[in-house]
Parts: C-alpha cells; sequence; structure tokens
C-alpha cells in the first residue's frame, strides 16, 4: 500500500507577519488550525511540520509535539528538501503539501488526492477548477518528483518545476464541487489585515471541529464587508506564477509597450471589440448598464 503523509510548511521568520504561524484565532494557534484539519484528511499516514534549523522555530516545534504532529528541521532555503527528507524518514510515497497560511484548506479534495494516489501513481494530483493562490487548496506530489524537482529548483514554489514540465510527469487535475470555486475570496494569510478578517471567519463559526468550506462561503456572502477586507492585498509573483502555469486563463491583459493588449488561451491577440462581447456572453447582467 502506498504511504502518504501531510506536510505543513512553516517557520517563525515570515517576510511579511513574523510569527504569524503562532497568533491565535478562536483560541488555537494558526499552527494548530493546520493540524487539525490535516488529521481530518482521510488516508493520510501521519502529519508533519516542515521548518527550518532557525533557532526561533523552536516554539514552532514545540507546538508541533504538543499536538503529536511530527517535525523535521532543515535547511532555510532549501524547502523542496525538507519534503524530500520527511519522505525519506517515514518512508512515504507522496506528502499532501499545505503551506501555514491556509487555515481553511479544502479537507474534501485534500482526502480525495489520497485515495487517487493510493489506487494509482501520480507525480502530482491537483484542483484543475479553482485558483490556488486564494488558501482553500491542497496538492498531493509523489516523492520521485519531489527528488527530479530538487535538481532544478529548490524554493518556497515547490511545485513550480512540475508544472512547468508538465510533459515530463504523470499529472492528475480533480474538479471539485462548483460551489467551492470562489475566487473572489480571499483565505490566505500574508498580513494582519488577513488575520484580522480570517480570525473573524473562526470566531463566527469555530464549534472545536475543523470549519466546514461550504458554510464559510455562505457566511462570507452573508457578510460581504468583511469578505472585502482584504481584498486589496497582493500575491507573491511566485505563487501567481505556478497558479497560472495549471489555470489556463481564458484571457489575459498584458502591456505592450505603453499601451496594453488582450491574449486569448492561445496567447493569440484578441480585438477589444471581440473581447466586450465575450464579457456579455459571460456576464450577461452587464447589458444592463
Amino acid at each position: 500500500m502506498r504511504k502518504v503523509i501531510g506536510v505543513i510548511t512553516a517557520r517563525m521568520a515570515s517576510t511579511r507577519l513574523p510569527g504569524k504561524v503562532l497568533i491565535k484565532m478562536a483560541g488555537k494557534s494558526i499552527f494548530a488550525h493546520h493540524v487539525e484539519r490535516m488529521k481530518h484528511v482521510r488516508g493520510l499516514d501521519g502529519v508533519f511540520l516542515a521548518t527550518s534549523v532557525d533557532p526561533q522555530n523552536k516554539k514552532l516545534i514545540d507546538e508541533a509535539e504538543q499536538f503529536g504532529c511530527g517535525w523535521y528541521a532543515g535547511a532555510e532555503q532549501d524547502i523542496v528538501d525538507r519534503h524530500i527528507k520527511l519522505c525519506e524518514r517515514e518512508k512515504a510515497d507522496a506528502v499532501i503539501r499545505v503551506t501555514c497560511d491556509s487555515p481553511i484548506f479544502d479537507i474534501e479534495s485534500a482526502s480525495r488526492f489520497v485515495e487517487e494516489f493510493k489506487k494509482e501513481c501520480f507525480d502530482l494530483i491537483y484542483v484543475s477548477n479553482m485558483t490556488m493562490i486564494q488558501g482553500t487548496l491542497s496538492e498531493l506530489i509523489s516523492y520521485e518528483a519531489l527528488q527530479e524537482t530538487h535538481n532544478y529548483y529548490r524554493g518556497a514554489a515547490v511545485p513550480i518545476y512540475i508544472k512547468e514540465n508538465m510533459e515530463k510527469f504523470k499529472t492528475r487535475g480533480i474538479e471539485i464541487d462548483i460551489d467551492l470555486c470562489r475566487p473572489e475570496y480571499r483565505l490566505t494569510i500574508d498580513e494582519f489585515i488577513d488575520i484580522d478578517m480570517i480570525s473573524r471567519i473562526y470566531n463566527a463559526l469555530y464549534k472545536g471541529m475543523p470549519l466546514d468550506l461550504h458554510e464559510v462561503y455562505t457566511w462570507l456572502d452573508d457578510n460581504p464587508n468583511i469578505a472585502k477586507m482584504n481584498m486589496h492585498v497582493g500575491i507573491k509573483g511566485c505563487e501567481v506564477l505556478s497558479a497560472n502555469l495549471t489555470e489556463h486563463p481564458v484571457y489575459t491583459i498584458v502591456p505592450s509597450g505603453k499601451k496594453y493588449v488582450i491574449l486569448d488561451e492561445q496567447k493569440r491577440m484578441v480585438e477589444p471589440e471581440v473581447f466586450l462581447d465575450k464579457l456579455l456572453v459571460f456576464f450577461p447582467e452587464l447589458k444592463k448598464t
């Protein structure tokens, strides 16, 4: 039987918000909420913290041990190697990878990743109909794919080499419930305003068990002022690149000299009039304005 472990990448020395992983929401640290959700992913063979040897992470390691979460401390910048070392130590064939800025990541899709991998080996399993950068998704990466990646890349965007070279790897994209495809909501933590917004969700809905993502989106729909609190926060460039490699935008607007041009999914230029006509197909409510 193939073995899959859950790996939470976290450290105290966050660039934008140092120490964020131990900030409390609804009585538990952000890290603790990640561990709780990961332990509810069906079929996992253990949950682990992947951190660095920086002494600041001692508090984080202590918290991991308190919640029965294994850990590995490796190089500060070589995040890929942390995952490899955990796989080797635990004799795991793949990891479910989550960074510690996604305290409402979808448990069901992660469980499906594990189920699919245990039936058939894939190098990467991901959600194909929802963006990763909004903080609700995980990925499954095989040990062999991590090893191959390490020959070319070692940074924080762990699967980026795989996504740039899909023809070299065996990958699978799965679709999730359309009700969970809500890219307008930002549920990831980079800045304090993100913590403020997500803390309000936890304070309203958390009852000692992992939040249900359907319930979260319903609550956000009913509380639009809170939902809009962190919409101005920018996404890290490497995360945007990694997301675009698998999401294949239908249209993109890109700079061209001193102006902008519109490209379709085949990177062919589209006349503005044609683009506007398509917008009316996608959003018929615009005809009323």
